[in-house]
């Protein structure tokens, strides 16, 4: 539970606002016509913020909603867009935003929980669900209740905030239907998972209700494929009321339970061999079989979520629109598990051993975010504007609590007092050891003849965890320290501003924009309640752009912008002076084609970011005086392709090209491949026998990708010199899916997914310098799904 820190404080303009705006479409109410189906609404009243699916076509999409802030032409955004829609998520089969953002050119994942890197840049600060900043957590987040994911690459602080250098992940949910729908789906694997999901849609009172809504739930049980428990449990609901015809409030809950059995860690590396371990006898033992895991007994993982959010929208007339919108957003997140050091190995004769710990961690987050923004239309001049103003506002309290225990890891002496003391209060033994006379059997008689202290967590066997010795009940381990308990609280006070200017009969497009944060971070332990720091910065951020329609048919259009971003560093020189938060500052250019009537789309984009005003100590001043220099500095091309080359053929996908490196060393990014090329392309039957049938085959090309250069100082330092680079590897993904004939007014879809067709083992997702995490190989999922 949260400890308390201070109820949250909403500014006055965030209560009464809203307050105000309800009461005014209510009174006047009684002047409008008679509310009516939200099909049957005029198209222009309350269209400026929203995106609706019923323009797409197959993976083609025309507008987006929150990279403007504003429902705008993708063709007149001047930056790099994707978005990929319902129709994509259902034909890749995808159960989380992982699936599908893997064929988005230059999105590389960096962890299991949903993190990657972009254009060279780490995705901090950057993962959105309908505009608001979505706290960090673990494990993928699932796209039951996602009807589109919106990306937009490069900085983007003028709209999303504080952080994201390189992307924008934007998820929107599913809103109500015009019609009564409901769909259940059915799915097993991959490995042994089975889950279900159902999503319904409808009003109340009737056809011509003015309130509809729409209900999603999940249920997942099953294994990862590291032989991890997982469960899922998630429900969601949106009511829509049409208020007026001018007037309409949305509200959405979400809320997601995940469970698992301990978290999906590395295989330790040595030597840069990520298939095994060369033994002191010459021999070589293998990992063999990938899928092993290496949670023990006991461990959990959970998390709860919750995402409650309120939007309002109110049209005065045609040239001036308001929103406003509150969200609350929670997780209380729990590791109770045992962490193996893969830094750390004992080599035996016949087997490899790693330390392991216990700890338990709790991380319990409350925030409140509220937004407020005005869209005008009108023209001075030549010129046409829509220009939007906002305020924002949020709070975030939290509590984070880490108890972690200490290593067993072996190589003590006989002789050695820690090896027999009970429960020691330090790590004990040696990060790497040789015992080229003892096999595993013995050791798993006598942990002590391997140097590993008996009243400890045991070791962990690396390459058949199954042969390890037990662990021991909680009453028996040592005991947990205190750790480090703190209380969280960041506020942040935004004003901003943007227009999008258009001439020539909207083939020109000038775009700016500006923001100002007000950012405050406190933190206090949680044990004495006394503050450890609290901070406060002010940064202002720009974006501006360009775009020009070459021609009346806008089949060619080019585009140009600068943006930037920050993350807040709340450093002061010793005279109090503050000292200029980081910043990334990005250049662009595009050239966007639209071919055969805008069945072939694609873009052409080349960048550079530089990251700027890292703070470090200032070597020709004596004291704690700071000196600001440059990060990385990024650059790349990217191409874009969206075609529907045939009624059937569809390909989505395309390729990047990125160099990103520290401008101090000339170290490439970690993570950050040259190439990576991304297609899927899929095969619609129309007519005949096979009529109703889908086939699609996905392929994804990560080139070398460098990890921590640093020399690995443990194992003896002969691990990893030089560093080791992951190397480049195909993947195909096959797909299948069949409308099968209709029984009445339902539909039925079956599906199945092969991942890693050729079954290559050695494709690599994760690494370091002393770990790597290989993909699982060759997967089969099947789908069912029944929509009436």
């Amino acid at each position: 539970m949260l400890s308390p820190i201070s109820s949250p404080r909403l500014p006055l303009s965030a209560l009464l606002l809203p307050l105000a705006l309800a009461s005014s479409p209510l009174l006047t109410a009684q002047a409008v016509p008679a509310p009516r189906p939200a099909g049957s609404q005029d198209p222009v009243a309350l269209s400026t913020f929203e995106v609706t699916s019923t323009r797409d076509i197959g993976y083609q999409s025309t507008h987006a909603a929150e990279v403007t802030r504003m429902n705008t032409a993708i063709g007149d955004i001047p930056m790099n867009v994707t978005v990929l829609n319902q129709a994509f998520l259902e034909d890749t089969l995808a159960r989380s935003t992982e699936d599908v953002l893997e064929y988005v050119p230059g999105f590389v994942a960096t962890s299991n929980n949903d993190s990657w890197t972009v254009r060279g840049f780490a995705n901090a600060n950057t993962k959105f669900m309908n505009g608001f900043l979505q706290q960090e957590s673990i494990g993928k987040v699932s796209l039951a209740n996602v009807e589109r994911v919106e990306v937009l690459k490069g900085p983007a602080a003028v709209l999303f905030g504080q952080g994201g250098y390189a992307a924008t992940v934007n998820r929107v949910t599913k809103r109500p239907l015009e019609r009564p729908q409901t769909t259940v789906r059915l799915n097993a694997g991959p490995v042994e998972s089975w889950r279900a999901e159902v999503d319904h849609s409808g009003r109340l009172g009737g056809a011509q209700s003015p309130v509809s809504y729409r209900l999603t739930g999940v249920y997942d049980d099953g294994y990862y494929y590291r032989r991890i428990t997982h469960g899922e449990k998630a429900f969601s609901a949106v009511l829509a009321w049409q208020i007026a015809r001018t007037t309409r409030l949305a509200v959405e809950h979400l809320f997601v339970r995940e469970e698992d059995g301990g978290a999906v860690w590395r295989q330790p590396m040595m030597r840069a061999e990520p298939r095994g371990f060369a033994l002191p006898d010459g021999s070589f033992l293998a990992y063999g079989d990938n899928r092993q895991g290496y949670a023990s007994a006991g461990d959990i993982r959970r998390w709860d979520r919750g995402f409650t959010m309120a939007d309002l929208q109110h049209a005065f007339g045609r040239h001036l629109q308001l929103r406003l919108q509150v969200a609350h957003d929670t997780k209380d997140q729990l590791y109770d598990e045992h962490q193996p050091e893969q830094g750390s190995l004992t080599l035996l004769r016949d087997a490899v051993l790693m330390p392991r710990r216990w700890r338990v961690r709790t991380q319990d987050v409350d925030n409140w975010r509220s937004r407020n923004e005005v869209v005008a239309n009108f023209a001075t001049g030549p010129a046409r504007h829509r220009a939007l103003v906002g305020f924002s506002w949020d709070v975030s309290d939290g509590e984070i609590w880490n108890r972690d225990g200490i290593y067993n890891r072996g190589g003590l002496a006989a002789t050695a007092a820690a090896l027999n003391q009970r429960w020691p209060t330090a790590s004990v033994g040696t990060r790497y050891n040789i015992f080229p006379n003892l096999t595993l059997a013995e050791v798993l008689a006598d942990v002590r003849r391997a140097g590993y202290n008996p009243h400890m967590i045991p070791p962990l066997n690396a390459v058949d965890p199954t042969r390890s010795p037990p662990v021991p009940a909680k009453a028996d381990r040592p005991p947990l320290p205190a750790g480090n308990r703190n209380l969280d609280r960041t506020e942040n006070t935004e004003y901003y501003a943007a227009d999008v200017i258009s001439f020539l009969e909207e083939r020109l497009f000038l775009t700016g924009g500006v923001r100002h944060t007000r950012t405050e971070d406190r933190r206090r332990n949680g044990f004495t309640g006394l503050t450890t720091f609290d901070n406060r910065g002010d940064a202002t951020t720009f974006s501006a752009g360009v775009v020009w329609h070459l021609n009346p048919a806008r089949s060619l259009t080019f585009y140009a912008n600068a943006n930037s971003s920050f993350v807040p560093g709340f450093f002061r020189q010793p005279d109090g002076t503050p000292i200029d938060p980081e910043e990334g500052n990005q250049r662009e250019l595009g050239l966007r084609f639209s071919l055969a009537g805008d069945r072939i789309q694609g873009l052409l984009a080349a960048y550079e970011i530089r990251q700027q005003n890292i703070a470090v100590d200032d070597p020709n001043r004596d004291g704690d005086w700071y000196t600001l220099i440059d990060g990385i500095r990024s650059r790349g091309v990217e191409f874009n392709l969206n075609a529907r080359f045939t009624a059937g053929w569809s390909v989505m996908g395309g390729y990047a090209y990125n160099d990103s490196r520290d401008t101090r060393t000339g170290q490439r990014s970690m993570y950050a491949p040259y190439h990576m090329f991304t297609a899927f392309n899929k095969y619609a039957f129309r007519t005949g026998a096979l009529r109703g049938l889908d086939l699609a085959l996905g392929s994804i090309f990560i080139g070398d990708r460098p990890i921590d250069p640093a020399v690995l100082t443990t194992l003896g330092g002969i691990a990893n010199t030089p560093s080791w680079t992951m190397p480049g590897k195909w993947r195909f993904d096959a797909v299948l899916r069949y409308a099968l004939p209709g029984v009445g007014r339902v539909r039925y879809t079956f599906g199945a997914k092969f991942q890693n067709l050729m079954d290559n083992q050695e494709i690599y997702k994760l690494a370091d310098s002393n770990s790597v995490q290989r993909h699982p190989g060759r997967t089969f999922q099947a789908n069912l799904s029944a929509r009436f």
